[in-house]
């Protein structure tokens, strides 16, 4: 596949995936092999373990929107950024819901095969975005307790 089919598919994925992690989406697009690298520390994600963490996601920010930044593919790779903006409804890594809204960058560098991701690296800016639930919640401790 080109650079521009591969760069359509992530597109076309990105739409998809605005009405959730679906079976239909998840075999569509994702490769039963495929595997998702958060840090070089962690066991990779299988497409179900990423269903799922982006499930738990869509929970705590159930109003989220993510806005396509860039996107740039060269051979059978693409990569991409977003601006994903939401509020925090529910708990998130331990954060209680602070009602806060947060934006975030996620930037993420996938493989494709057979118009399919087979792997995929980067994710959420996971340290500002703690920060931002952080600090809305200790400048309201009210929300601890839900």
């Amino acid at each position: 596949m080109s650079a521009e089919t591969n760069k359509a598919l992530v597109r076309s994925l990105l739409e998809r995936l605005l009405g959730g992690w679906t079976p239909d989406v998840i075999e569509e697009f994702f490769a039963p092999s495929y595997r998702r690298y958060l840090n070089p520390t962690m066991p990779p994600l299988t497409r179900e373990g990423q269903r799922d963490r982006a499930n738990r996601l869509r929970a705590a920010f159930p109003d989220a929107t993510a806005a396509l930044e860039d996107i740039l593919a060269e051979g059978d790779r693409v990569a991409y950024r977003l601006t994903i903006r939401g509020t925090h409804r529910d708990v998130f890594q331990g954060i209680p819901p602070t009602g806060q809204h947060v934006t975030v960058s996620f930037t993420a560098i996938v493989r494709i095969e057979d118009g399919r991701l087979v792997e995929e690296w980067g994710g959420l800016d996971l340290f500002d975005l703690r920060h931002q639930l952080q600090t809305a919640a200790a400048a309201n401790p009210a929300s601890h307790h839900g």
